[in-house]
């Protein structure tokens, strides 16, 4: 395949073609790009300024980048000429595709495809492609997960007992985990949070450029604002740097990451004693399930979690038959075996 002169910088294109040992050519610093190049690297531009999540663009690319390789292989050098026969293949190949010498989790192969259909709106939009060859394949879909980690009433108080309340640490700590349960807020929605998102004689918070880059406002429960207000009077200044806007704020008083916060939640499961696996999103599930067991509309909790589908906020309705049969099975005399069957005669 012939080499177009575009050249791009090795730093724009890390975590693209680097990632999970997909390798480039180097020039000094610079990377001599073919035209499906150019095209993966157009379409991850494309991901970044239209709603898709930072942290799954480079899944996106290199799910594409296996689909352009296959087309090497067979000789393809121009996307146009990939047809409906030629996805269909690919997809084939990937749904026989075994990975240590297992078959691909179902999510991944839905995802390998899914990959291709997001290329694919790219490629039309851009006047690369006429047609979309993946319109007519199937997906199907892989069987829901159950959320985990949710934690029973009894724990999420054990949880919170954990901080340490005289230090400027512990009140931070607990007033994010008032929060994470009080709104089900993402990780990512929590860390990017600014002062200013803050209402609290509203009792709202904002959440800007949340999941798909949709912005809604969200509800504070009346001890998760009092936590807060305890943060921001006694704790927060004490840790923020001079500048610093985020709500949240390290030790250091830099930003709070992911990484930190995930940290944050498991060093106070541990030191509550659950037994659960507990992450920050496992706090969003509990929040969640907890709504649902307390009677509150599904269409109201789409809203608070900022759900684009209905169907992300159903699988809860599932945890709550989950926990309906185990209590079936403990409190119904038929599904208790001492109970002789004479006694229903």
């Amino acid at each position: 395949m012939a080499k177009s002169v575009i050249y791009a910088d090795t730093a724009t294109l890390s975590g693209i073609f680097n990632r999970r040992n997909l390798s480039v050519k180097r020039r000094g610093e610079f990377v001599l790009m073919d035209k499906y190049e150019t095209l993966l690297l157009k379409f991850t531009e494309y991901l970044k300024t239209n709603g898709y999540a930072e942290r799954s663009i480079p899944d996106y690319a290199r799910n594409v980048r296996l689909f352009l390789d296959y087309l090497k292989g067979l000789g393809i050098d121009n996307i146009a000429a990939a047809d409906r026969r030629v996805l269909a293949d690919y997809q084939a190949r990937v749904y026989l595709e075994t990975y240590r010498g297992k078959p691909l989790a179902p999510f991944t192969r839905q995802f390998r495809i899914v990959s291709l259909r997001a290329f694919y709106r790219y490629l039309i939009k851009s006047g690369a492609a006429l047609y979309d060859p993946t319109a007519d394949l199937d997906l199907p879909q892989p069987p829901a997960r159950l959320p985990k980690g949710i934690l029973s009433k009894k724990e999420i108080g054990g949880l919170f007992s954990s901080p340490d309340l005289e230090t400027p640490l512990g009140i931070r700590d607990r007033a994010i985990l008032e929060l994470l349960y009080s709104t089900g807020v993402r990780a990512s929605e929590l860390c990017n949070l600014a002062l200013n998102d803050l209402d609290l004689n509203g009792r709202e918070l904002r959440i800007n450029q949340g999941k798909g880059r949709k912005d809604r406002i969200v509800p504070l429960g009346e001890i998760a604002r009092d936590f807060l207000e305890l943060y921001l009077r006694e704790s927060r200044p004490k840790l923020s740097a001079i500048g610093q806007d985020f709500l949240f704020v390290s030790k250091n008083g830099r930003k709070l990451t992911r990484g930190s916060l995930k940290e944050l939640v498991q060093k106070h499961a541990q030191k509550a004693g659950l037994k659960k696996k507990l992450s920050p999103h496992g706090l969003r599930h509990t929040c969640a399930t907890h709504l649902l067991k307390g009677k509150a509309d599904i269409r109201q909790i789409q809203t608070l979690l900022g759900h684009r589908s209905i169907e992300s906020t159903q699988v809860y309705t599932r945890v709550e038959i989950t926990d309906l049969k185990r209590v079936l099975r403990q409190c119904h005399p038929r599904e208790r075996r001492e109970i002789e069957t004479n006694d229903f005669r």
